[in-house]
């Protein structure tokens, strides 16, 4: 009995440009170099005018030059393309224009305007066989302009003209654009428009099945070792919270201790002059050794917050892509995998949301790269979804920059009022100040909850803190050479800190008497 012949299995890994020879297909290309987006462009549209067909070029200056320029290499004649109506070339910007209305596609002027150039391109073909491409990059500007809804309603009014006439349309997209983690959800909504998926060079130049298959392999890899590296990391995180909590148990005691000998040193005459030298001598190094920790803190936090934004997220990002693209290829060529590449994906954005919300919490890149008033917005916005505490933010469009750790202080400062708010005051509102003169700068943090007792009151004021909040708050405008103030009655509490914009670094103590207490507000 022989052999019944092997079937012939569908590519799970097919060439990029598989779909090409189509007479009707919405295909995307994404590319990273100019010249690999040229060189694609330059196979797609010379193979159609060696076969009679027409082509529309709907791009750049710079990009409708470069087409030109590899046609001519390859020995076509676009002048005489041009003259017959087989080769219709427009400016994007230009076109683009034609039919938007207030930064939005209008269907019937848009059908209005590309409709004619379909049927000049339709009625110059050579052959009933020949057929018609187009390639346009108007929503590559839309894109690159931060309007991701309206790149998407142009592509479906490109997917509306082709169902009254038939031609083969590729859209060209810089990855330049798609750079951040929010960038994942317009980035799949836009492949979901499109038939086919060209992904960016370094998978259009794998040229064997075998290639393609080993490098969708090593991303998948990519993402197991991702999953155990965020796994550890969040152990490291959990740790470090530990030592954390361990370090403000042994703060506490050692304060503790102090405050004992301070008692017994004043029943002792003789020694109360060499008792207070040497218990000044150590609460200068408990400070210099707070404000070390402070230091040291604000930089892990820095440093784990760039690691997760930079280097995790990023990873997560680019997983996300490749599994949507993976998604794709599935359901033409193993439906069976689609389902669990969907339940990847979902995973892959859960474990990204995470991965940020923990980052800006450590350290919200905001406020390196924009400044303080952005990122105490941001925070307040945050700080009110978490704890439905209103927080308002009155910050002065002028406010400008100040100096690395001067915004990272008020910063944390404002960080742990609220905290204390949230968890004492038993307040539904709070508010954010902040004034600034030519010297200094002043932040305010104030609530209307039920304030401080007085037996707590009476404790700050002799800088005996009850909590490591306030203490913090006291070591971070003390190393800046500021002032803090503490009001607060029945009404509720504010906290102010007053620092000079061009601090000079010292060891030395500047002003004892660096917080004030007052039981009632201004």
């Amino acid at each position: 009995m022989s052999a019944s012949p092997t079937p012939t299995l569908p590519l799970n890994a097919p060439p990029p440009a598989w779909h090409e020879q189509e007479h009707r297909s919405h295909t995307v290309q994404f590319y990273n170099e100019e010249q690999s987006l040229l060189t694609g462009l330059g196979r797609f549209i010379g193979t159609a005018l060696g076969a009679g067909d027409s082509a529309i070029i709907i791009a750049t200056k710079a990009h409708r030059d470069g087409i030109v320029d590899l046609l001519k290499a390859r020995g076509l004649d676009t002048t005489s393309a041009v003259k017959r109506g087989r080769y219709i070339a427009l400016d994007a910007a230009e076109t683009l224009s034609q039919f938007m209305r207030d930064g939005w596609p209008d269907a019937t002027i848009f059908a209005e305007v590309m409709t004619p150039v379909i049927r000049r391109a339709e009625s110059a073909r050579e052959g009933t066989e020949s057929r018609v491409v187009a390639f346009g990059e108007m929503v590559d500007l839309l894109s690159a302009q931060g309007k991701p809804e309206a790149v998407l309603r142009l592509e479906q009014l490109w997917n509306d003209l082709a169902r009254a006439h038939s031609f083969n349309l590729r859209c060209g997209y810089s990855m330049a654009v798609f750079d951040k983690a929010e960038h994942l959800e317009p980035f799949l909504k836009i492949c979901a428009e499109h038939t086919g998926v060209i992904p960016v060079e370094s998978y259009s130049s794998l040229n064997t099945d075998e290639e393609r298959l080993r490098n969708i392999s090593y991303l998948q890899q990519r993402a197991q070792a991702l999953e155990f590296e965020i796994a550890e990391r969040k152990e490291a995180q959990e740790a470090l919270q530990r030592r954390e909590a361990e370090l403000v148990v042994a703060k506490q005691e050692l304060e503790s201790r102090v405050t004992e000998r301070t008692a017994e040193l004043a029943l002792k005459n003789q020694q109360v002059q060499r008792q207070a030298e040497l218990l000044a001598t150590s609460n200068q190094d408990l400070r210099e050794l707070s404000r070390l920790l402070l230091y040291v803190q604000d930089e892990e936090r820095r440093r784990m917050a760039l690691d997760l934004h930079d280097s995790t997220a990023q990873l997560l990002v680019a997983l996300g892509m490749n599994l949507s693209v993976l998604k794709t290829k599935a359901k033409k060529g193993a439906p069976e995998l689609a389902g669990g590449v969907s339940e990847s994906m979902a995973l892959v954005d859960q474990i990204l949301e995470e991965v940020r919300t923990t980052s800006y919490l450590l350290h919200p890149p905001i406020l390196d790269e924009v400044g303080l008033a952005p990122a105490l917005q941001w925070y307040g916005d945050r700080f009110t979804e978490r704890t439905n505490i209103q927080v308002e933010v009155d910050i002065p469009e002028t406010f400008g920059r100040f100096s690395a750790e001067l915004e990272t202080a008020i910063f944390r400062i404002v960080q742990e009022a609220l905290t204390n708010v949230q968890r004492h005051a038993a307040s539904a509102t709070a508010m954010i100040r902040m004034l600034r003169s030519p010297d200094d700068v002043t932040v305010i943090v104030e609530d209307q909850g039920k304030g401080i007792s007085a037996d707590n009151l009476s404790k700050i004021s002799f800088a005996k803190l009850p909590g490591v909040g306030l203490r913090g708050m006291m070591e971070r405008v003390k190393r800046l050479h500021g002032e803090l103030e503490v009001m607060s009655d029945a009404k509720g509490t504010q906290i102010q800190a007053v620092i000079p914009i061009n601090f000079k670094q010292s060891t030395s103590e500047h002003d004892d008497n660096v917080i004030r207490v007052r039981s009632n507000r201004a």
